[in-house]
Order: C-alpha cells, then sequence, then structure tokens
C-alpha cells in the first residue's frame, strides 16, 4: 500500500512538472533498427538476391482500427547477408505495445513468404536480429503434389462407380489444379513484383535463367487451368489452353 501511495504521488507530479519524461518517454514508440537475415533451407546461396519489403498495419479484430500502414521499405539482400532496416517511430495504439511487422520475401527460386514478427520498443542503439529461412520452389511445388497421392491411392482401393471413389478421385484432381495454380501465382508474382525492382540488365539475366526453368514447371502440371470452378472436374485433365507467357 505503501509503495502505491508513493508512485501515485511521483505520478502526480509528473503531471504538474517536466522531471518526469522517463515515464512518457516517446522513445517507446519506435521499433529497430530491424536486422534481417535470409536463410535458405537447403543451404544455398542463389546468384541473385532476395526481395524483402516490409509492413506495418494496425488492426483490431476483423476490421482495421484506420491507421495507415507504416514502415514500408523494400530493400535486396543476397543470402546470409544481413541487411538493416532502420529505426523508425509507428503510430501504434499503444506507444508500448509490441508491434506485428511483415517481411515478405521474394525470389524466383524460393516459395513465396510472408514472415511476421512483434517487436516491442528498443532503444536507439539496439538493433534486433531476425533470420527467416526459405524453401526452394520446387521442393514446395513436391510438398504440394504430395498432397494428391493420398486420393490417387484411395482411388485404387475402390470400384471406378463407387461414391468413395468418385470423392478421392474430387480430391485429387483439386490437389492438382491447386498445384498448377501455386506455380501460375508463382511466375505471375516474379514477374510482377521482382523484377520490377531490378535494372533492364539485371532482368534480362535472370529471365535467360528462369524462362526455361518456369516453362518447364508450367507445362509440367498441364491440368489446372481451370478457372470456373462449376466445370472445373470435366476440364482439370486437358492440356492447357492458356499458353505459357513467360517472364
Amino acid at each position: 500500500m505503501k509503495k502505491l501511495v508513493v508512485f501515485m504521488s511521483v505520478l502526480l507530479t509528473c503531471f504538474f512538472t517536466t522531471g518526469c519524461d522517463f515515464l512518457f518517454d516517446e522513445a517507446h514508440g519506435y521499433r529497430g533498427p530491424i536486422v534481417v537475415t535470409i536463410k535458405t533451407e537447403d543451404g544455398s546461396v542463389p546468384e541473385f538476391p532476395f526481395l524483402i519489403e516490409s509492413v506495418y498495419t494496425e488492426s483490431c479484430g476483423h476490421s482495421s482500427c484506420g491507421i495507415d500502414s507504416g514502415y514500408r521499405y523494400l530493400k535486396t539482400s543476397y543470402a546470409n547477408e544481413p541487411i538493416t532496416f532502420p529505426r523508425e517511430r509507428l503510430d501504434l495504439l499503444q506507444a508500448n505495445a509490441y508491434a506485428t511487422i511483415l517481411f515478405k520475401v521474394t525470389h524466383p527460386n524460393y516459395h513465396y513468404n510472408v514472415f511476421t514478427r512483434g517487436f516491442a520498443p528498443t532503444d536507439a542503439d539496439d538493433p534486433i536480429y531476425v533470420t527467416f529461412t526459405v524453401k526452394p520452389f520446387a521442393e514446395q511445388m513436391n510438398k504440394v503434389a504430395g498432397w494428391a497421392e493420398g486420393p490417387k491411392q484411395d482411388m485404387q482401393k475402390f470400384t471406378p462407380d463407387s461414391r468413395e471413389f468418385k470423392e478421392a478421385d474430387m480430391m485429387y484432381r483439386q490437389e492438382r489444379f491447386n498445384l498448377g495454380q501455386m506455380i501460375a501465382r508463382h511466375i505471375t508474382l516474379t514477374k510482377t513484383v521482382y523484377l520490377p525492382h531490378f535494372s533492364k540488365r539485371m532482368q534480362q539475366r535472370v529471365i535467360e535463367k528462369y524462362q526455361p526453368i518456369f516453362k518447364a514447371w508450367y507445362y509440367g502440371v498441364p491440368e489446372t487451368d481451370c478457372w470456373n470452378k462449376m466445370t472445373c472436374q470435366e476440364h482439370i485433365l486437358k492440356p492447357r489452353e492458356v499458353e505459357y507467357e513467360g517472364l
């Protein structure tokens, strides 16, 4: 009780003096600097850099709180090479709260990922170190392709005219459709997000290396151009109707 009285006395004194700035230090609203390092799951170091985009958005449950997104930075870094995102005062609803910042990592050879981290207030000279590990896109393709193997094996257990067979067949085709969609999104992401950030010369180098790889991925799953879910099952095993546009 005595400690509470002392604290309240100090607090009241602070309202009428300028001697207790430490209790309401505006620096508590600051986050960073944040030092980001990208590592690869397979331990390889790719020829081209990663594109890293940061963003902070205040949110309240299922809706926005009306505060604009902040901490928007777009940087490039090679694997295992730390890149520093600056110290910045965020417009938080509560200055001392943890701030959730997203880091979007893009690379033509790695699966696109959004890493989310919560950051507490820090002093100006205290950098925060974070490491994000990315998965090769080919491995992600194999993972998604594997999701279709279960339904495919189930189909062998039932007769073609049974309800169980039809359900397994539908699941198999849907997973193959998801795989094709993932490949198409990866190509589009590389074309519209990754490439424009670099010089024309760098873009050409990336295109020359990944154009044949992307084309093989695209046509490696031909039964996926099925935008209309109503006719998806009857079209899903047909060759692609949309030609590969390339990078």
